[in-house]
């Protein structure tokens, strides 16, 4: 029973310590930096991609190997059912054991450059996983920059929905005492009631939204979802001034030259560049086999009924062979013309590639243009909407306007606001985008 206990124990404890491995950086506030570090960390895409990389490189030491002799030993032990005569000196002697070991050794000497271009082949494909991984981490840091700023946005219109709940109650509690002197009628009392009941509903469906965003941000980074998980909101700004949209609009050139400068230093066209010369050396190894292959070998053998007399019963020889193929059953010419479909397939991938990143980066400036756009429409609505509440406010105190006007003014008042909110971080959201379509993500 004692030993049962202990067992639990001790699988408790394991279990106790994988889930705080698993949820490490996950409580307390979190800088955007730190998630990307956790991201990058535990998201199962870059360890997918980190995997295809120590998956190349085992080819790649395989081709390598080719160059390098096969050594190979062997040894063996027979029992017959009757007797063998061996010599032993110049005596006869009677055996059912017959003992034999050999080590032999071969070298490719020439193979129509096949394991040259196998081991280019290997470099190139170990390159590309690398580039591919470069991409995938790249894209990662994107979504979690996303994931990050959605958490932010919503955490702003949760503050919204509950400075707007706060006003709505503040106002009840003004008509209630308008009310009570005969100011404004019963139904406005009502009337209101109403509304700050829709507000608490506005408020909790925001809360609602702030905590799957935070749970999709916490499946985004890998770890196991927390109530805890709260954000530092450092280096995002409060608010886009009209500075930063000209400073950053400075630093983008023409569409043609961002097209070009992406297709330098985007790691996906890298990949794409690198998938083709692979291709290439796919067809100059398939036609390898057209040519003749030459070997040389070597081997030592020894064979006698008993374990004795190693000098007397030994062979060592020595050779070089050739091999030509004449007629493979069309497999060499088959090899070949699967090889060269996969080039065009890759050429067609690189080809379309280019154009993509055409679209994308086209794509890219007009969410960033329309961004800048909201940017401006959403602060003059604001500016407005504050107006049309005051004076809606005022004239219902003065008895001069109606409670749905000063109702429409609140809720005009707070989707303005709203707007705001959403327009800086869809701005934020628009950088990061032309940023990573433009390849400037560095991680």
């Amino acid at each position: 029973m004692n030993v049962q206990k202990t067992v639990t124990v001790v699988v408790l404890l394991m279990l106790t310590g994988m889930t705080l491995h698993a949820q490490q950086g996950s409580t307390g506030p979190m800088t955007l930096e730190q998630c990307i570090d956790i991201g990058l960390k535990h998201n199962i895409d870059v360890l997918r991609a980190r995997n295809a990389v120590e998956r190349t490189e085992t080819f790649r030491t395989q081709a390598i190997g080719d160059f390098l002799p096969s050594v190979s030993a062997r040894g063996s032990w027979t029992r017959y059912d009757r007797d063998q005569i061996g010599f032993r000196g110049n005596e006869l002697y009677r055996s059912r054991n017959s003992y034999n070991y050999n080590v032999q050794a071969g070298l490719t000497v020439f193979d129509g450059l096949r394991n040259f271009n196998t081991v280019d082949q290997s470099l190139l494909d170990f390159e590309a996983s690398e580039q591919n991984l470069k991409r995938t981490r790249e894209g990662i840091v994107f979504m979690i920059q996303q994931g990050f700023f959605n958490v932010l946005r919503f955490s702003q219109l949760v503050k919204v929905a509950e400075s707007n709940l706060e006003r709505s109650r503040g106002q009840l509690e003004r008509i209630r005492e308008m009310n009570s002197v005969g100011s404004v009628p019963q139904a406005d009392v009502y009337r209101q009631q109403v509304t700050v009941g829709s507000d608490e509903l506005a408020v909790i469906e925001a809360r609602n939204n702030l905590q799957n965003a935070r749970v999709d941000l916490q499946a985004l980074l890998g770890i196991v979802p927390s109530p805890d998980f709260t954000l530092q909101r450092d280096g995002v700004p409060e608010e886009i001034l009209g500075s930063d949209v000209k400073e950053y609009r400075a630093s983008l050139s023409t569409f043609e030259s961002m097209v070009n400068a992406a297709v330098q230093s985007r790691a996906d066209m890298r990949q794409s560049v690198l998938s083709v010369e692979s291709a290439e050396k796919g067809v100059s190894i398939a036609s390898s086999g057209h040519y003749p292959t030459v070997g040389a070998f070597a081997q030592y053998t020894w064979n006698n009924l008993e374990l004795a007399a190693f000098d007397v019963y030994d062979r060592f020889f020595y050779g070089i062979s050739v091999s030509l193929p004449i007629f493979s059953n069309f497999q060499i010419s088959s090899n070949v013309e699967r090889s060269e479909i996969a080039l065009k397939e890759a050429e067609y991938v690189r080809d379309q590639l280019r154009r993509s990143i055409a679209t994308e980066i086209m794509r890219a400036l007009n969410d960033l243009e329309m961004a800048e756009k909201n940017l401006e429409i959403s602060a003059e609505k604001l500016q407005s909407a504050r107006e049309d509440q005051r004076i809606a406010q005022e004239r219902y105190n003065l008895g001069a306007g109606t409670l749905l006007d000063m109702i429409t003014a609140n809720a005009n008042l707070t989707m303005a606001q709203s707007d705001v909110v959403n327009a800086t971080f869809n701005y934020l959201v628009a950088r990061r985008q032309m940023d990573y379509q433009l390849g400037r993500i560095q991680y």
